[in-house]
């Protein structure tokens, strides 16, 4: 997931998840979109006071940003937890993931501006979380498969952006963040986890130009239902390749209401916490509104998988249990994991969404298709996630996630949780996510599936102060 900030007093863009196969919905897809928008109607009459503000894209975050000194959080999944934050650092970042549930982020977060001379900007912003979490969720907190049952964990994240103007209408730009834990050995680095790490030109109406590490195109699609601060959603195949990715180049543009992006990977060794790698990445995004609510999107996201001498035999072995999935032994399946290489993965979906998160009622539906080489079927996705969140700064939220293969379901989780925004800084939270019958243990393999924490019920409760 993704964390980056929309600009103080501008709503981020919603994007949507997962993506719309090409092939027939089923009738419960369509039933969702219907129970969504006529939810988020009849709670636009019932709550006729909210006023709902027409999402900005992450292009608008980006130039508006370092004007008004005041970014936002979260690139979408965030991860989330800069999508509570209104960074406009962070809305540096938020250039590629506009679209996402994640970027929007209360108006009032704040970032502090260091420097504004000459033409050039630079500010910092960062967030603290400390909560009590059972084993599970805590492992997606601390990014790590350790142990540590009921435990009170604490995690802090730092961000630095900047921009400099080189002529009229181009300026240059950057973007930071790190992460770091409470439990850190002594031989760990003090900033042992980066998220984003970009550097690049926003040339205004022609678009904005981006290179290093931070989110795909097709997270504008699979960041619609990424809402919960702490607890992460598995139904996009999109991330199981981790939530950022390396080595990319990443372009965005704006125009005639439509929201452009396109993205590519370079070879790389870091593919979250798989041990795959890829010879190359590419993505692409298209979101347009219709009036001042509903937001749409729809995406496609290609990854090439290299095989080297290194990771070979572990590479093989990670596809081994999804190709038995195919009425395959699994020395069958091995063996074909190691005569036919894996090679590649195609994941395009569609998402749709309503409102904007933190202002009223926001509700958005994914749907997508996965298509890995040598498999003969396809992975379905249907994501789906409701918030409410009232003018007292109490909200509430509930998700459900769905990715099955082959009519086996391989995720079924549901996801719901509370929070209280006391100000613009500090926030309560209660997060609870519970495994509904799948069976990721045998789609992935018992090791994979912990490794990725997949198919486990997590609970936290916590605290987070944003700067």
């Amino acid at each position: 997931m993704c964390y980056i900030m929309a600009p103080l007093g501008q709503s981020p863009l919603l994007s949507l998840q997962p993506a719309f196969p090409l092939a027939a919905p089923c009738p419960l897809v369509f039933l969702s979109f219907l129970s969504l928008l006529a939810i988020g109607a009849v709670s636009s009459m019932c709550n006729h006071t909210a006023n709902v503000s027409t999402p900005a894209s992450s292009i608008d975050a980006l130039t508006t940003a370092t004007a008004a000194s005041k970014p936002s959080s979260s690139s979408a999944r965030a991860h989330s937890w800069l999508n509570r934050f209104s960074l406009g650092a962070l809305a540096l970042c938020a250039i590629f993931s506009a679209g996402s549930a994640t970027l929007l982020s209360t108006p009032e977060a704040q970032a502090a501006l260091l420097y504004d001379q000459n033409g050039s900007q630079f500010s910092v912003f960062g967030q603290v979380q400390a909560a009590f979490v059972n084993e599970y969720a805590y492992q997606d907190m601390a990014y790590t498969t350790d142990n540590s049952d009921n435990n009170i964990y604490a995690r802090a994240r730092i961000g630095l952006a900047g921009r400099t103007q080189i002529t009229n209408g181009l300026d240059a730009i950057m973007m930071a963040q790190w992460n770091t834990s409470s439990s850190n050995e002594e031989e760990d680095l003090p900033l042992d986890r980066t998220e984003y790490m970009l550097a690049g030109i926003d040339a205004y109406q022609y678009g904005t130009l981006i290179l290093g590490r931070g989110d795909g195109a097709y997270y504008t699609v699979a960041g619609a239902t990424d809402i919960f601060n702490i607890i992460d959603g598995h139904a996009s195949d999109y991330y199981i390749l981790g939530d950022q990715r390396p080595s990319q180049i990443m372009y965005s543009l704006r125009a005639l209401s439509w929201d452009l992006k396109l993205s590519y990977m370079f070879a790389t060794n870091d593919l979250g916490d798989t041990p795959l790698r890829a010879k190359r990445g590419m993505g692409a995004s298209v979101s347009t509104k219709f009036g001042e609510n509903i937001t749409f999107a729809y995406g496609i996201d290609y990854t090439d998988f290299r095989y080297a001498d290194d990771n070979r035999a572990a590479s093989e072995y990670f596809f081994a249990p999804m190709l038995q999935a195919d009425n395959r032994t699994y020395q069958d399946a091995l063996a074909k994991a190691q005569s036919q290489h894996v090679g590649d993965k195609t994941e395009y979906g569609a998402a749709l969404s309503y409102g904007v998160l933190g202002q009223g009622f926001y509700g958005a539906l994914v749907v997508g298709a996965t298509k890995y080489a040598y498999m003969n079927h396809h992975l379905y996705t249907v994501d789906s996630a409701l918030n409410y969140t009232f003018a007292n700064g109490m909200g509430i939220s509930l998700g459900y996630g769905y990715k099955g293969y082959d009519g086996q379901s391989v995720i079924s989780e549901l996801s719901c949780g509370a929070s209280y925004q006391m100000n613009a800084a500090f926030k309560l939270f209660a997060e609870a996510q519970w495994d509904l019958n799948g069976h990721a243990d045998e789609f992935y393999g018992e090791t994979i599936a912990r490794e990725l924490n997949l198919g486990e019920n997590k609970y936290v409760l916590g605290a987070e102060f944003n700067f």
